[in-house]
């Protein structure tokens, strides 16, 4: 058996070890958990409610000793059967060695890397006008004042056609008349620093190249570079660019006195470039549709005249073309398939084949692209290969495909890293997009993978992700972990699955048999399913980590959801009644339900929790979460009976909390019980963003006057009617946005304070009365809102204290509808010299004074209407 085979075997058991290692640590929380539940309960055994049964989900201490032991075994097995295919294949690459020789080491060089040169391998180059263009005025253009020496990166993925490109430019006229010397280097996999030096030199026209043929002393053959380089204009083109080595010959050009050096680096990853060249980079893409047909014909046709064949023949064609996405390599490795029989069946086989099924040379497309995924660090090929789980042309969504990972323990976390998990991850994705691998899709939250890279995603994952589709009963293969159900068949066999760990059905639902049979289940989606509720068995996928119902009907969840402890994510559109144990869910970081399209990576779903008097909506559900991230709004705080109540919730101790949204809604009966309840729903120093809505007590929180919540970016109070003294939020060192809606207060302030907001982007004001009297304008020392760039007044009857001439930073002024301001605003605009855009509506003044304009000489945009 040969060495692929036992490193499949090796795979399946670490997967088995793996399984056993969740399930110790499921045990020790099942068991945690059951103590916690209180012995002396009033309640019947038979009203209590059931999460899941310890006898089902628990295993002996037999179990545990004999699923080591089978892993053990299984080891040793594979141990010993690996070094005996270890020793058959040095065997035979002896052989193959004895063979080279005998053949003149032909297979040898078929079996090499293809090295490039300056020649032109294409009679003609389709397409790419303005690639061509772009290049040749770059090149042509003189040196910048700050250097002598440009990069222009040429990238993309394998075989898209960034060497012909590189071609062409060396070769083209107007470039060669342009330049004193040209030197052509492949630069490849291994760089070696003093081969390439050796090469450059050796392609100076006027250099002896005997001299320096075998030397390894990189202080002389750097010397000499710098010497021969003096006052001369060099085009040096580094082509097949791997790592960020290339860099190191900067060195010695860069320190050279020459007149010009203009470098055209070939890579196919950004990562290499090292931020060299980032104005002048040229991205490849595809071919454009119209340039691509007529290549493919040329690879197709060959030397035949393809007005002699059919429509039919052509028609196939097109669907062939249009499959390969424009790359020029592809169509080159296809067209030597499709060459060798010009009829419309073998074009129809090849249409319907996967690349790597056809059988072609060791030149083809699939190696060609091979090289880049072997190219990757092992965990970005992880997550590479686990996306070929998704049909071709799938749009996933970035934090989704991320939270997967994490529960497959792709995302490897550094132990003393403050970046979180997800953090991480995006890292990966934005990796993998800067290599090629992934590219956005429809914005930028949606990624998706060129088809050709999903079918290296499939060759290279080894039967682990399948997409099972069409209405055919299938056989599902037993390497499947990952599998994607792409029709509405039954979904039977999946009970067949035992080692199943992830499962995306599109369409479809589970039934309770099927869901148990799930034991190893990691990941699990139902999109576009009309299902309405899901089966108590769910209970029984202890190693569960990500659950997505949020395209069903599902609106409840069986309390036996509550024992998956492992539950990371949870995603819903609507939620009717909340299981009552849901706070036993201690690893759950997101719970998405009335989701809110995100703004950014750090804040990726919100969590909205409307609480009710009744069982299943109290606020103490939450205590357990001390994972959770992103946001959470609670609504309703009105139900909350107590400050005791309130602690309950335990916000302080959730510090991956980045916004906190308290509403109040309805009639009050008791003020002080609504401050208590606010003052006890501490958050975590970590939190960034605050809103309060609809706050009827009059009394701030303790924890908004002290010194705990510095890191506050952004602040919002709404419809705080009784709340009349507003805390010292000027000393909060980075808040950013501050918005006050609907209320009468004043902003209180210390007179001791150098800075007063010193960091406030953004104040908006809108159907209040505002007074910012406490701060100490007298004090000419102290700054005022110096970084303050957007100001919005809108439907304010007193704007007071507001250090207008201090606001020397303001670029953008809105007033409308504030009366309060109308004696004011001539006085107001005197000072604001940053000022760029100026909108007033329904001020009562006749025009604006024509020395107030005067001074407004930034002034871009003005928009007034007055009465």
């Amino acid at each position: 058996m040969s060495v692929a085979h036992f490193l499949r075997e090796l795979r399946d058991v670490v997967y088995a070890a793996q399984d056993l290692e969740d399930d110790l640590e499921y045990i020790e929380l099942h068991k945690k958990f059951n103590k916690q539940l209180p012995e002396a309960s009033t309640q019947s055994s038979a009203k209590k409610p059931r999460i899941s049964s310890s006898q089902q989900l628990e295993l002996s201490p037999d179990d545990i000793l004999n699923n080591v032991r089978n892993i053990t075994e299984q080891l040793n097995c594979i141990d010993s059967g690996l070094k005996d295919a270890i020793k058959m294949a040095m065997l035979f690459k002896e052989l193959d060695k004895h063979e080279e020789n005998s053949l003149g080491g032909q297979h040898h060089i078929l079996q090499k890397r293809h090295v490039t040169t300056s020649s032109m391998n294409a009679r003609k180059i389709y397409g790419r006008e303005y690639e061509k263009a772009q290049l040749i005025r770059m090149v042509k253009e003189p040196p910048s004042v700050n250097s002598n020496v440009s990069v222009l990166p040429i990238l993309g993925l394998g075989g898209i056609g960034k060497t012909t490109l590189a071609q062409y430019l060396f070769n083209h006229q107007e470039v060669e008349s342009n330049f004193h010397e040209k030197a052509w280097i492949f630069v490849s996999h291994n760089f070696d620093r003093i081969r390439i030096t050796r090469e450059i030199l050796d392609s100076l026209s006027d250099h002896n190249g005997c001299k320096f043929l075998h030397s390894t002393n990189l202080d002389c053959l750097e010397a000499e570079l710098k010497k021969k380089l003096t006052g001369k204009r060099l085009l040096l083109v580094l082509d097949d660019v791997w790592s960020n080595e290339w860099t190191e010959l900067l060195f010695p050009i860069e320190s050279a006195a020459i007149e010009c050096v203009k470098i055209i680096v070939t890579a196919r990853d950004q990562i290499v470039l090292q931020g060299k060249g980032k104005r002048n980079e040229i991205i490849l893409k595809g071919l454009e549709e119209k340039d691509y047909w007529s290549f493919f014909v040329s690879c197709a046709f060959g030397d035949e005249d393809p007005a002699k064949y059919p429509p039919r023949l052509h028609d196939v064609g097109k669907q062939i073309a249009l499959r390969l996405q424009g790359s020029p390599l592809a169509a080159k490795t296809v067209g030597q398939v499709l060459w060798q029989k010009l009829n419309a069946e073998h074009w129809m086989y090849v249409l319907k084949s996967n690349l790597w099924e056809l059988g072609t040379d060791g030149n083809n497309i699939m190696p060609a692209l091979a090289l880049s995924y072997y190219n990757l660090p092992e965990h970005l090929q992880l997550c590479f290969c686990f996306c070929s789980m998704f049909p071709k042309g799938y749009e996933f969504n970035a934090n989704s495909i991320v939270c997967m990972w994490i529960a497959h323990g792709y995302v490897f976390e550094a132990e003393l890293s403050s970046k979180t998990a997800e953090d991480i991850g995006h890292e990966y994705v934005t990796d993998l997009l800067c290599r090629s691998f992934f590219e956005y899709g429809s914005s930028k939250e949606s990624l998706k993978i060129h088809d050709l890279l999903h079918d290296l995603a499939h060759s290279v994952s080894l039967g682990e992700c399948y997409i099972y589709e069409g209405q055919t009963p299938k056989r599902i293969p037993e390497s499947a972990r990952h599998l994607c159900v792409q029709s509405s068949v039954n979904l039977s066999s999946i009970c067949e699955m035992k080692n199943l760990r992830t499962l995306v059905i599109f369409g479809g639902e589970l039934q309770a048999h099927e869901l148990e049979a799930l034991k190893n289940i990691r990941v699990l989606v139902l999109l576009d399913s009309e299902v309405k509720e899901i089966s108590p068995s769910i209970g029984h996928l202890k190693h569960l980590r990500y659950l997505d119902l949020y395209e069903t009907s599902i609106e409840s969840l069986p309390e036996s959801l509550c024992g998956l402890y492992q539950l990371k994510v949870l995603k819903l559109k609507k939620l009717g009644t909340l299981p009552s144990q849901l706070s036993n869910l201690i690893n759950l970081q997101f719970f998405v339900v009335n989701c809110q399209r995100r703004l950014a990576f750090s804040q990726p779903w919100e969590l909205v929790f409307p609480l009710k008097k009744e069982t299943g909506y109290r606020i103490a559900q939450l205590k357990g979460m001390k994972k959770l991230r992103g946001t959470l709004t609670i609504r309703k705080l009105e139900n909350i009976q107590s400050k005791e109540d309130a602690r309950e919730a335990n916000l302080k101790e959730k510090c991956h909390l980045m916004e906190l949204r308290f509403f109040w809604s309805g009639a009050f009966s008791n003020f002080d019980v609504v401050e208590e309840v606010l003052d006890s729903l501490q958050p975590h120093p970590n939190l960034t963003n605050l809103y309060i809505v609809k706050y009827m007590g009059s009394r701030t929180p303790s924890w908004l006057m002290t010194y705990s919540m510095q890191n506050l970016k952004k602040i919002l109070l709404y419809g705080c009617a009784n709340w009349h003294l507003l805390p010292t939020l000027g000393q909060l060192p980075f808040l950013k946005t501050l918005s006050l809606e609907d209320m009468n207060a004043t902003i209180e302030s210390i007179e001791d304070l150098d800075v007063v907001f010193p960091s406030l982007e953004k104040l908006e004001l809108e159907q209040a009365s505002i007074s910012f009297d406490g701060m100490p304008v007298t004090r000419q020392e102290c700054r005022y809102f110096p970084r303050l760039r957007h100001l919005s007044i809108t439907g304010c009857d007193i704007v007071r204290g507001l250090p207008w001439t201090r606001l020397s930073a303001l670029e953008d002024l809105k007033v409308y509808y504030s009366s309060g301001l109308d004696d004011q605003l001539p006085g107001c605009l005197q000072g604001l010299t940053a000022l760029t855009k100026l909108m007033i509506r329904e001020a009562k003044m006749v025009s604006l004074p024509g020395g107030v304009m005067n001074n407004l000489k930034a002034l871009k945009i003005l928009d007034v209407s007055l009465f």
